[in-house]
């Protein structure tokens, strides 16, 4: 096993393409709700 807190490798890696995996579904998520309450509204 491996250590933790690294800063590099392929932990850090995944780690930075995870918070871009979340960052591009909360703007979906943002976007989708604009354009439902728009349609709704």
């Amino acid at each position: 096993m491996m250590g933790l807190g690294g800063t590099g490798g392929r932990d850090a890696e995944r780690r930075r393409r995870l918070v871009a995996a979340l960052i591009v579904l909360a703007m979906v998520l943002a976007a989708g709700a604009t354009v439902l309450s728009i349609a709704l509204g």
